[in-house]
C-alpha cells in the first residue's frame, strides 16, 4: 500500500512539473508572437493608411482577404475611405497574438489589434486581424471606423 502511494505521488509530481514547463513554454512563445505580430501591424498599417488603396492593402493581405469581395466592391470601399482626408498620424496599436489548435491538430496563429490614426476629417479606429502563414504575417481583416465615416 505504501509503495502504491509513493508511485502515485511521484506520478502526480511529474505531471505537475510537466504542466508548469508546458505553461512556461506557451507563455514564452506567446510573448514572442505578440511582439512579432504587433511589430508587423505597426509597420504595415501606416503604409496602408497613407495610400488607402486596394493595391497597397493587397501587398500585405491574406488570400482570404483578397477574395472577400469583388474588385468593384473593394474599390467602392476605398473610394468612400478617401473622403477621410489626408492621413496625418499613426498612433500605434494594442492587442495580442493567439494560438488556436483545432481537432485535427491544425494550428492557426492570429493577432487581434486595434489602432488609432488621425486623418483630415478626424480620428479613426482601425481593427486589424493578422494571420501567420509559412511566409510570415499577413493581414486577414482590416476595418476602418470613424465618426466622420457616417457622412460618407
Amino acid at each position: 500500500m505504501k509503495k502504491t502511494f509513493i508511485i502515485l505521488g511521484v506520478a502526480f509530481g511529474v505531471l505537475i512539473v510537466v504542466g508548469f514547463i508546458g505553461a512556461y513554454l506557451v507563455q514564452v512563445k506567446g510573448s514572442a508572437l505578440d511582439k512579432e505580430s504587433k511589430a508587423y501591424v505597426d509597420e504595415v498599417t501606416p503604409i496602408i493608411l497613407s495610400r488607402l488603396n486596394k493595391e497597397t492593402l493587397f501587398q500585405y493581405a491574406s488570400d482570404d482577404l483578397k477574395n472577400s469581395g469583388s474588385s468593384e466592391e473593394i474599390d467602392r470601399i476605398f473610394n468612400r475611405l478617401g473622403k477621410l482626408g489626408q492621413f496625418k498620424e499613426y498612433k500605434g496599436s494594442s492587442g495580442q497574438a493567439r494560438i488556436l489548435v483545432s481537432k485535427g491538430k491544425r494550428k492557426q496563429i492570429t493577432g487581434l489589434y486595434e489602432a488609432k490614426a488621425e486623418f483630415g476629417s478626424g480620428t479613426a479606429t482601425i481593427k486589424i486581424t493578422t494571420i501567420r502563414k509559412e511566409n510570415g504575417w499577413q493581414i486577414a481583416q482590416f476595418r476602418i471606423n470613424t465618426e466622420a465615416q457616417t457622412n460618407l
